[in-house]
């Protein structure tokens, strides 16, 4: 009996990103079954990546090889970044899907990093599961269409499902929530005084800290603005804002805001010793500085490919007194769900996937000031009240006792303990793969070839046709995908014949409109009949070159079990 094949889309597992541990945790709990057949396709991995040696399931990298034998040839090279796209798999997924034969292909990421499996020429033969990162409203027209025309779709909160539901008007499957978990390695210090001294900081000190990657929607300038005023409101001064982070980053400059507000001695940075690989809290040194563990100098800030292990980021977060997620939206925020297990309580903007999380932890949800349309996706997004953060800060280390922060905590942990734990999100994609039969093979990969050539060009010059009869004989004739009728591709179209120009984009002509504004093209082209004709013509054409190249792949495997 053939187990079902899942193929999981998504960054590579190996790495310390928040994609890549989500993904990581539910394919080890999906393995750990015996009754499924995974493979990953690993943005940022190489195809013979060192690092993926010990991942017991098939591993597909994305990237040309380029660290590791045998390296990329300068064509390879070439076609890998011909598109911004492929860094996410685009130019290997039709490859991947011939070699693997999926009955489930699931994307755990954003809109534009997965919209090339929606217009794949395989996108027939497999079951599509969508895990999207909603971590604004309104949800892009282009995005719901996609999520509803998906399979099924998980959300990483309740929030998110909410908008997905509301804007679709239920038309997307949605299976539920299915949020990340901590590592087991994170939990509560006995003594957290002690914890303390052990990393060489004086007790007295009480901490507010944060575990944000530097980019430009952490809002770092915020959180320091909100420290800065919960200090001068403060008759003691024995406060940190500890802020595991890295610089330099696609983000904020750390000491001109260090600078600005005046904090050089009130912050700390996990720095890490290239030696030992061990961390240790330092005010700010710089990119580089010395470790204490070797007096030798080259320790640096952490980042993605230099992060810490599960036991020693839960050292770091165990010294926090008070966690402060400051973001002005989040796909869902796993430090959240981190500090709860060290039972740390936790605080943050209350938008987006935050919400969700704080009121499911016991937390403390700090206004937005406002919200504000992003120009790029058109999604709102929040601005924390800076003087609000600041006052709450205040109320929690003066209201409370040592001892009563202390019960809150384990509080946090229970609430930890009962809303995010792996197996129950595992759990929550298994159901779903165990209810849902594949596609039958002869219906799927091993089905009759559709190859299928697009009609001449019709002589449009001397009539009078709508736009929206145009676009029917286009996707009806020309592509020769009827299904596609009535979609969002068929409405951007009429569209686009109606005011003869149209917007370019990493996905072609007539997809993915929305990551235009990432590419930096915003300029709209001249757009007519013999343009979308020829867009049309070449994907027909695409779609027959893969389906020969199925057949192929399928007269070897003939043997296969069914």
């Amino acid at each position: 009996m053939r187990k079902k094949r899942i193929l999981f889309c998504s960054e590579a597992t190996f790495l310390n990103t928040g994609y890549a541990t989500y993904t990581r945790e539910i394919l080890n709990y999906l393995h750990g079954t015996g009754k499924y057949e995974i493979a990953e396709m690993a943005a940022y991995g190489e195809k013979n990546d060192p690092m993926a040696a010990n991942i017991p399931w098939k591993f597909y990298g994305v990237m040309p090889n380029q660290n590791c034998e045998p390296k990329a040839s300068p064509e390879e090279l070439e076609a890998y970044n011909s598109r911004p796209t492929n860094q996410f798999g685009e130019w290997a997924f039709e490859h991947v899907c011939l070699d693997f034969l999926p009955d489930f292909v699931c994307d755990i990421r954003d809109f534009w990093m997965l919209d090339f499996a929606e217009r794949s020429p395989f996108r027939p033969f497999f079951k599509w599961v969508v895990m999207p990162t909603v971590d604004a409203r309104p949800q892009a027209r282009q995005w719901i269409a996609t999520y509803a025309g998906a399979d099924a779709c998980l959300t990483y909160s309740d929030w998110a499902g909410g908008v997905l539901e509301d804007q679709s008007g239920g038309k997307i499957n949605y299976l539920g929530s299915a949020p990340p978990s901590a590592h087991p390695a994170y939990s509560p210090v006995e003594d957290k005084r002690m914890h303390k001294l052990n990393f060489g900081l004086d007790p007295e000190y009480k901490i507010i800290g944060t575990v944000m990657r530097n980019q430009r929607r952490k809002l770092y300038p915020d959180l320091f603005e909100a420290f800065r005023k919960f200090l001068d409101m403060s008759e003691n001064k024995k406060y940190y804002l500890y802020c595991h982070t890295s610089y330099p980053d696609l983000g904020w400059e750390i000491p001109e805001l260090i600078q600005q507000y005046k904090l050089s001695s009130n912050v700390l940075f996990t720095y890490i010793c290239p030696e030992t690989k061990k961390p240790f809290p330092s005010t700010f040194k710089g990119a580089i500085c010395q470790s204490p563990y070797t007096g030798r100098w080259g320790a640096t800030l952490s980042n993605v490919k230099n992060g810490l292990s599960y036991e020693d980021l839960s050292n770091v977060v165990n010294l926090f007194d008070l966690y402060a997620q400051y973001a002005n939206c989040e796909g869902f925020g796993l430090p959240q769900v981190e500090a709860a297990a060290c039972g740390v309580p936790v605080c943050g903007t209350d938008y987006s996937a935050m919400e969700s999380v704080l009121r499911k932890l016991g937390g403390y949800p700090i206004k937005p000031a406002a919200l504000y349309k992003e120009l790029e996706t058109g999604c709102l997004r929040a601005v924390p009240d800076n003087e609000a953060a600041a006052k709450l800060f205040h109320k929690f280390f003066n209201m409370y006792t040592e001892e009563q922060r202390r019960l809150i905590g384990d509080e946090t942990r229970k609430k930890f303990e009962k809303y995010y734990q792996w197996h129950l999100s595992g759990s929550v994609w298994e159901k779903y793969f165990d209810e849902t039969d594949p596609i039958p093979l002869e219906q799927s990969w091993g089905s009759s070839p559709r190859i299928i050539e697009p009609d001449q060009k019709l002589d449009v010059s001397a009539n009078n046709i709508k736009p929206s009869d145009l676009s029917k004989w286009l996707i009806t004739n020309v592509l020769r995908e009827p299904d596609k009728l009535g979609t969002f591709m068929d409405s951007r179209l009429t569209r686009d014949l109606t005011y003869k120009q149209a917007t370019s984009s990493t996905g072609g002509m007539y997809f993915n409109e929305s990551s235009a504004a990432f590419d930096g093209v915003h300029s709209r082209q001249p757009f007519n009949f013999d343009v979308a004709y020829d867009q049309m013509k070449m994907l027909c054409e695409r779609r027959n070159q893969w389906e020969r190249a199925r057949i192929q792949r399928m007269q070897q495997v003939q043997g296969m079990p069914k």
